[in-house]
């Protein structure tokens, strides 16, 4: 009974499910890659100013002592350089019914900032020995919600996954569907009348439709599954998300080098400033020696 149900239902509707299912791809991939390529400019204006602001104190020689007091004071630096303008989402207020838009300043500045996602994760660059830079840019973005969320609790990473699926999904649809029309095609050749063909006219029709329905389902999966791989050749959402976890992944790794290179001069230079007042104590001991003595 229930098998009849589901071949009854997929034998109507199959073809108007996958076009169903095809508009909400489009529709999530659209969104999906309009967010990672918005995403793209707001992770990459922020690692370029960071890897400036890191090229400048080298020139400049800047020692760091304090790593958190450094880290904080960076991270507020750029927050004021970065300059004001609307890269994020528009958000519809439904009160008042007017479009916001929120400014990428305004952004970093939030609770939910990358830069404020890196000074919780202070403590990874007080340590000597260099972290797993892939782990730690993974916890860093996994903090920003506007990196992992499509719309409302919807994850683009799941939907992302989904969309580079559906092309050998529809594929399997097809086949599906080619494989309901022929078991309800089949059935019917046992009620033709080959010595009347007359009379089974109703029934070679049913045949003939059960027979086409099983041929479209397989040109539609297809044809759906063309479109999709086109879109996921063309313009690959995963190959920009990539671009950009890599790109976050080597500033992380810079800043690192960069604090303990720092700590390693100001080190160097204590101790020479510490061997030089340890000559000077010595050659002094001397001289009040020889004083003394003569």
């Amino acid at each position: 009974m229930f098998v009849d149900f589901i071949l009854n239902f997929f034998s109507n509707y199959l073809i108007e499910v996958m076009a169903g299912l095809l508009v909400v791809a489009l529709f999530a991939r659209f969104q999906a890659y309009r967010i990672s390529k918005r995403d793209r400019i707001y992770f990459f204006t922020l690692t370029r100013e960071i890897v400036l602001m890191i090229e400048k104190e080298k020139e400049q020689k800047i020692s760091i002592e304090n790593v958190d007091n450094y880290i904080s004071d960076l991270m507020g630096r750029i927050s004021k350089k970065i300059p004001n303008r609307t890269l994020r989402m528009e958000t519809r207020e439904k009160a008042e019914k007017k479009e916001t838009l929120i400014s990428l300043q305004d952004y970093v500045g939030g609770k939910s900032g990358f830069l404020n996602n890196i000074q919780t994760e202070s403590s990874i660059f007080h340590c000597q020995t260099p972290p797993n830079f892939s782990e730690l840019t993974h916890r860093l973005l996994a903090q920003d919600e506007k990196w992992n969320k499509l719309i409302g609790p919807i994850p683009l990473e799941g939907v992302s996954r989904l969309i580079d699926i559906l092309p050998g999904l529809f594929i399997v649809f097809g086949v599906f569907g080619t494989f309901v029309g022929i078991s309800m095609a089949l059935p019917e050749i046992a009620n033709i009348d080959f010595n009347n063909l007359e009379t089974s006219g109703s029934t070679l029709t049913k045949f003939v439709l059960n027979t086409t329905f099983a041929m479209k389902t397989s040109i539609a999966g297809i044809f759906f599954s063309v479109i999709l791989t086109m879109l996921n050749t063309f313009s690959p959402i995963k190959d920009v998300r990539g671009r950009i976890f890599k790109q976050v992944e080597t500033t992380m790794q810079a800043l690192w080098y960069h604090i303990h290179q720092s700590q390693e001069k100001t080190s160097n230079v204590e101790n020479n400033l510490e061997r030089l007042v340890n000559v000077l104590e010595k050659m002094y001991a001397v001289h009040d020696k020889k004083e003394k003595a003569g």
